[in-house]
């Protein structure tokens, strides 16, 4: 469903539509799509990588940041 506010899908939205269709064109590719797909939902910042070796997914990986807000009084301006 599109943000009512800018009528645009997340990109999780993508993904998620994009997953389902390559599931209906080859199940052999629905088992990662759907684990990046999930990494990509869980996440508010960070990367997923996916690592391909002789065409084919061997390994996904996320990296996940963690962001703060700093009040002046901390950092010192």
């Amino acid at each position: 469903m599109p943000d009512p506010a800018t009528g645009r899908r997340s990109a999780a939205q993508k993904l998620q539509t994009e997953e389902e269709r390559s599931a209906a064109e080859d199940p052999a590719v629905a088992p990662w799509l759907s684990l990046v797909a999930e990494k990509v939902k869980s996440m508010h910042y960070g990367v997923v990588q996916i690592v391909i070796h002789d065409s084919k997914v061997v390994q996904i990986e996320r990296t996940e940041r963690t962001r703060f807000d700093t009040p002046q009084s901390v950092t010192g301006r």
